[in-house]
């Protein structure tokens, strides 16, 4: 099913109030419908303690920025030598953001995670992170087709990706609709 901004903010807000359990959310849709929404829906959108939604955090910028330019550069360099040092320093780069946002802020929206689908992180960090008082919300470029999502659609099908079934639940998951996002 999909949902206009305001709709998807109001699940949002009522899965906020929900202190424990896992809370892991996605928003589906265009880049371009994304863009949309964080800039006028999601920034408007008020947390249960009255605070304003913090901004999205771009997550790719965010981990090259841990990373610092020498050290990038030595991961680029060995990247095709050591592909799972790379990918295994990436992982902890990621769990460690995670928790240190999560550490002075109860709620984390993501966007442009594409780093996380190349270098094939683990997705459970997300999940793990996302837990009793903890809510990480990702704004995803895709859309369900049929009984799976898959990401990336406005790419070439060799960048297309599919999201694993049981990483997010089906009611933590919405797609944007078509129409106006407002």
């Amino acid at each position: 099913m999909k949902y206009t901004g305001p709709q998807i903010t109001t699940l949002l807000r009522e899965n906020l109030r929900v202190p424990v359990g896992r809370h892991l959310y996605a928003v589906l849709g265009a880049y371009a419908q994304l863009e949309q929404f964080e800039r006028e829906t999601l920034c408007q959108m008020t947390l249960p303690d009255g605070r304003k939604c913090p901004q999205a955090l771009n997550l790719n910028r965010a981990l090259m920025d841990r990373l610092g330019d020498a050290d990038l550069r030595s991961l680029v360099r060995s990247e095709a030598k050591r592909p799972q040092a790379v990918q295994r320093r990436l992982n902890l780069e990621l769990d460690a953001l995670l928790a240190g946002c999560l550490e002075h802020e109860p709620f984390l929206a993501l966007k442009q995670i594409e780093l996380v689908f190349a270098y094939q992180l683990d997705l459970q960090t997300l999940r793990a992170r996302a837990s009793n008082q903890n809510h990480i919300l990702l704004l995803l470029p895709g859309e369900v087709r049929g009984d799976h999502v898959t990401l990336f659609t406005e790419a070439g099908a060799r960048f297309q990706r599919e999201l694993p079934g049981q990483l997010i639940a089906e009611n933590h998951l919405w797609e944007l609709a078509d129409a106006a996002i407002a």
